[in-house]
């Protein structure tokens, strides 16, 4: 099975590919459409059959996909180890109530500055109680009683 114009088919599945990976999250599927291209950048410069076309695809996604993940991604997101914390309760020790009943494991509720968060604490502690926050991760908070 030929091709009239191959490498026009290859920049139109990387361009299908670029469109795709705004709609889905992951950061992957741009390594498709970037290999697409170098596809159809060698479809250009050499008369490839179409097993070649995949084969080249093949290890031009792989290689995209694992080489240059790493680099592009602290480019376009950022390194996550230098970040400085943007929360209000980074630091810790402010306090706060407690809204639903923390039973470890399982997760209670906390409202602080108007706001509701998953808790976690190491003992149990009663809906009503008033705790200190020990550390935030994400929204997830945890707290302890106070002393």
């Amino acid at each position: 099975m030929d091709i009239a114009y191959p490498g026009l088919m290859w920049l139109t599945i990387g361009v299908t590919f670029f469109v795709l990976e705004m709609a889905v999250p992951g950061f992957v599927l741009f390594f498709f459409g970037l290999a697409a291209w170098l596809t159809a950048l060698g479809c250009y410069f050499f008369p490839w059959s179409v097993n070649t076309q995949l084969a080249a695809f093949l290890v031009l996604s792989l290689v995209c996909l694992f080489g240059l993940r790493g680099i592009v991604k602290k480019v376009f997101i950022g390194d996550k180890k230098e970040a400085e914390p943007d929360s209000i309760l980074a630091n810790g020790g402010e306090k706060c109530m407690v809204t639903i009943t923390i039973k470890p494991p399982a997760e209670g509720q906390v409202k602080f500055a108007g706001t509701f968060w998953r808790a976690e604490a190491d003992e149990e502690i009663n809906e009503g109680d008033v705790v200190e926050i020990v550390e935030q991760k994400d929204l997830l908070i945890t707290v302890k009683k106070l002393s």
